[in-house]
């Protein structure tokens, strides 16, 4: 295992095309098309060695085979493109008491593809039953690693004089958690819908505000499945988690 003190940080390149329309009536629309170039994104690598000459602070001259497990920057540039949609809108125009009624939601969807490097130590037998170790390095081509296919937020609420109320729900959908050249050792995560409420109340007095936060309200558990099989890797489990407070607006 080797600490590689020479990898450099990832960079990107950032491309956005919006378009955005504003009515009185209809709020705010944006739609945006955006591409990402990341060039030397860090990647844990495996390969077998042994060869050392590469890396002069470790011992030379050795002729044994190492599995050698470290980070480095991805050598081939990743290409990240999506589309955002977006709606603000606060429905002023209802009669009472309806036209305190806000309204809000995002929409993106993402595509990836990166390259991953594969080490595979392959072991033969000679005509006289010696084994010969071959080490077969390649590549192969999949999604890019913690990125989702979709994400939603959105948010409904409603607000009158010092009172707001807004109950949001963040919605993802398949985080791609685990590379790996065989499709039944790669993990990505389920679908997970969070619902949060949020109140505040403003006071006549010093500026002080109460809130009520409710987070996770139906514990929404994190869930990680099987690419392959969609059998459940791993879950992680949060509950629900409430806060309540005063705040001073000096």
């Amino acid at each position: 295992s080797y600490n590689n003190w020479r990898i450099k940080p990832a960079r990107s390149q950032n491309f956005d095309v919006v378009a955005s329309i504003y009515t009185n009536g209809l709020g705010l629309f944006n739609i945006n098309g955006f591409k990402k170039r990341i060039e030397d994104l860090i990647l844990f690598s495996r390969t077998y060695v042994s060869d050392l000459s590469p890396y002069p602070d470790l011992p030379q001259g050795t002729t044994q085979l190492y599995e050698f497990n470290t980070y480095i920057n991805n050598p081939v540039p990743i290409d990240v493109i999506g589309i955002e949609t977006e709606w603000q809108t606060h429905f002023w125009f209802l009669p009472e008491p309806l036209n305190g009624i806000v309204f809000n939601i995002n929409y993106t969807h993402i595509f990836s593809e990166a390259s991953y490097q594969r080490s595979e130590m392959i072991v033969i037998y000679d005509d006289e039953g010696n084994t010969i170790t071959r080490v077969n390095d390649t590549t192969y081509q999949t999604r890019l690693l913690n990125q989702p296919n979709d994400i939603l937020n959105m948010a409904i609420g409603y607000d009158y004089g010092e009172f707001s109320a807004r109950l949001s729900l963040l919605y993802q959908d398949n985080i791609f958690k685990k590379p790996d050249f065989w499709m039944q050792n790669r993990m990505n995560s389920d679908k997970y819908a969070r619902w949060d409420l949020s109140v505040k109340q403003g006071l006549p007095w010093y500026g002080i505000q109460v809130f009520f936060n409710i987070n996770n309200l139906t514990g929404e558990n994190d869930l990680d499945i099987n690419q392959k099989n969609n059998f459940p890797a791993s879950e992680q489990r949060y509950g629900m988690t409430a806060d309540l407070g005063l705040r001073i607006k000096l």
